[in-house]
């Protein structure tokens, strides 16, 4: 009787063919899972580029408006030129741009592992973040400290919610009242004279803006310091330092039919987000979001997360663009104000279109800037006809199988660690954002 089974050669080669089907079907399984990691990765760095080259456009399309792309070059009656402070101490005329090349450098990368290949600019601009409208006066104290809104128009009903119905605040009041200006108290005992006061309205005027003030005439006036005065009859009333010239050929009258426009000096940067000095304390301060309950007795982990704390689960490289609102008085960052458009920038790359002509009766000269011009921006903000961003997001951590090289022309490549190997992959995103506020006004 002859019995049957598999030989021992038999089984070894059905061992290996099944061992070359797994293997097979597991190295496709961990390409796959790769790939899509990587996809996943990209989508990400996109969607955070784009949404704050979006945020930059938005911003930057408005310098300017309201406002004066050189207040140097307005009709003015007040000898003292309006003045913005300068990166660094000191002050410029007031004007729509501040440029400040490559002074975030040592903050993006501090080993100066990617040498020239890399920007890191500051961007300044004076902008209307919240409102489009222009406000009306109704009229100027005789002591020219004391401005009324006019309550009339929609653009002030639009920036104060006029009409809704509200009561005196309980409890703790909204987060945008609270500031310098003291909204929360002035409005919150005055609920027989108002309606309700809108968001916007409070962040525009709360946060030390530059207050525009144009007379009928075509005169200028800038104010850094103001506040509010109590109410009457649902008017704001806005104080003013130094008093205006009211009665005079600047402001004849009682400044009826003048226009006020609050304006934010707003400055780009990078940052590290966990250095207080930068970005001040608590800025992100995770030690009330996690907890971890571990005795350290398991032999893989090398952290002790239970006395380390958070600082362990900190990206250390993780370098942010924020959007931040200065005080025009004296350059500090208002509190609050501080917002984060994108993490892991590995670029941020500002340049300029000129018209070197602007304000001279000649036809008009575009160029792009190169270093040469840079100087002159600070000094001339009305040439600028439109401001290129070129922003690059990186992917978190370094991929092993991506070499890093010095020379990479198209600077997809971001060393962040020169101990790892390997390096993070870069996505670009590079705009354009014409300035029609400052190009409308070809000043002389």
């Amino acid at each position: 009787m002859t019995k049957s089974g598999f030989t021992l050669i038999e089984l070894m080669v059905a061992m290996v063919v099944g061992l070359t089907a797994i293997t097979s079907v597991y190295s496709l399984g961990s390409a796959m899972s790769e790939q899509f990691y990587q996809e996943q990765r990209t989508a990400t760095s996109q969607g955070s580029s784009r949404s704050a080259i979006m945020e930059l456009r938005r911003d930057i399309s408005r310098a300017g408006l309201f406002g004066s792309p050189n207040a140097q070059r307005e009709t003015r009656c007040e000898a003292t030129l309006p003045e913005l402070p300068e990166l660094g101490g000191g002050t410029l005329t007031m004007g729509a741009f501040q440029f400040y090349p490559d002074t975030d450098q040592a903050v993006l990368d501090p080993g100066d592992l990617n040498g020239t290949r890399v920007r890191a600019d500051r961007l300044r601009i004076l902008t209307s973040l919240y409102l489009t409208d222009q406000l009306l006066v109704d009229s100027v104290s005789p002591e020219g400290t004391t401005v009324i809104l006019q309550t009339s128009n929609q653009a002030y009903r639009r920036t104060f919610a006029w009409g809704q119905a509200a009561g005196p605040f309980t409890g703790s009041t909204p987060d945008y009242l609270d500031g310098d200006l003291g909204w929360d108290a002035a409005w919150g005992g005055e609920s027989a004279s108002w309606k309700g006061i809108g968001q916007k309205g409070a962040r525009a005027f709360q946060t030390s803006s530059v207050l525009h003030i144009e007379s009928p005439e075509g005169y200028h006036f800038f104010r850094t310091v103001f506040g509010k005065a109590d109410n009457t009859q649902n008017e704001v009333r806005l104080t003013v330092n130094p008093a205006l010239p009211i009665a005079t050929a600047c402001l004849p009258g009682a400044g009826e039919g003048s226009t006020v426009a609050p304006l934010q000096w707003v400055e780009y940067a990078l940052v590290n987000p966990f250095d207080s000095a930068s970005v001040g304390d608590n800025f992100m301060d995770f030690g009330e979001l996690f907890y971890f309950d571990l005795e350290g007795t398991n032999p893989l982990i090398t952290t002790d997360f239970e006395n380390a704390g958070p600082e362990a689960l900190r990206e250390k490289r993780n370098i942010v663009l924020v959007r931040r609102i200065l005080d025009p008085a004296d350059g500090t960052v208002r509190p609050n104000t501080t917002q984060v458009l994108a993490e892991f920038v590995s670029n941020f790359e500002v340049s300029f279109r000129l018209d070197r002509n602007s304000g001279q009766p000649l036809a008009p000269d575009i160029v792009d800037a190169d270093e040469s011009d840079f100087t002159q921006i600070n000094n001339n903000p009305q040439q600028v006809r439109s401001v290129v961003i070129n922003l690059g997001i990186r992917s978190p951590l370094e991929d092993p199988s991506i070499p890093f090289s010095a020379v990479n022309a198209e600077n997809t490549r971001f060393e962040v660690d020169d101990g790892e190997k390997g390096s993070a992959r870069v996505r670009h995103i590079r705009i354009e954002v014409p300035v029609m506020s400052v190009a409308r006004r070809n000043l002389q």
